[in-house]
């Protein structure tokens, strides 16, 4: 009869223990979310949701389970009792750049082909100047290039000679320049991300303060962190950081 109770308790143990945790996703509204980054960050596992927002994924009491998707607000859920959840996601505020429009005329007689020209392709520059990143503003001194700046000019009728591409390249001051102008624009990146996120966003991550910018380093060197910076687009670098947190947070406890 112990036996059996132990077996019994044992079985009833594992059955609270290890289980497995079901929900929806949903907004403010109550509109379903699908695609959305589900991860244990006790046990690293990652799931998305599916079409209709529905999720499953393995959980014991305690674990934490967070939510991510692009333009909402993070959602974190402590496994209790819980064995399906309603998770609902806070829309983030849009962030569009300024767009400076003074010197856009959209302007024509629409009879007239070449005023419909005009128009269209104000038009078209507008949606680019919304859609797209500022061009960046920092005046460089471009590094040679081997292929472009040597290599190229040579193989032209008549053939060129550059001294200084040649130069620059034999003697690495090409390379040291890539790697300045690479190191410059990873602190600016680094800065622009301090400045747009919380230290406490991460600090409730796990990441000690002194280890942020040693984090973001990392993260950055993930294409998607990197793009969505240069972007200065908050919501998808977040969603970007996201994944790399349980990564970095292994990293520097095998440490």
């Amino acid at each position: 009869m112990k036996k059996f109770l132990f077996v019994y308790f044992l079985c009833i143990s594992g059955f609270v223990l290890s289980q497995t945790i079901s929900g929806v996703v949903v907004t403010e509204e109550s509109a379903r979310l699908p695609k959305t980054l589900v991860i244990n960050i006790t046990s690293e596992q990652k799931i998305w949701s599916n079409d209709m927002g529905e999720f499953s994924i393995n959980a014991k009491i305690g674990d934490e389970i967070r939510f991510v998707k692009e333009n909402y607000e993070r959602e974190r859920v402590i496994v209790k009792n819980n064995y399906f959840l309603t998770v609902r996601l806070i829309k983030m505020p849009l962030e569009i750049e300024e767009v400076k429009i003074s010197n856009i005329k959209i302007t024509g007689d629409i009879n007239n082909d070449a005023s419909r020209l005009k128009t269209r392709d104000s038009k078209e520059e507008l949606r680019q100047a919304i859609g797209l990143p500022k061009a960046p503003e920092k005046s460089r001194e471009k590094p040679a290039d081997a292929v472009d700046d040597v290599l190229m000019p040579f193989l032209r009728i008549p053939p060129a000679v550059n001294i200084q591409g040649i130069y620059d390249v034999v003697s690495g001051k090409s390379k040291k320049m890539k790697r300045l102008y690479k190191y410059e624009d990873t602190q600016d990146d680094i800065k622009w991300i301090r400045s747009k996120i919380e230290n406490n966003y991460f600090t409730e991550a796990g990441i000690p303060t002194d280890k942020i910018n040693d984090f973001i380093l990392f993260s950055l060197q993930d294409s998607s962190v990197a793009r969505y910076a240069k972007a200065k687009n908050t919501t998808g670098l977040i969603t970007a950081l996201e994944q790399q947190i349980p990564v970095f947070l292994k990293r520097i406890t095998e440490k």
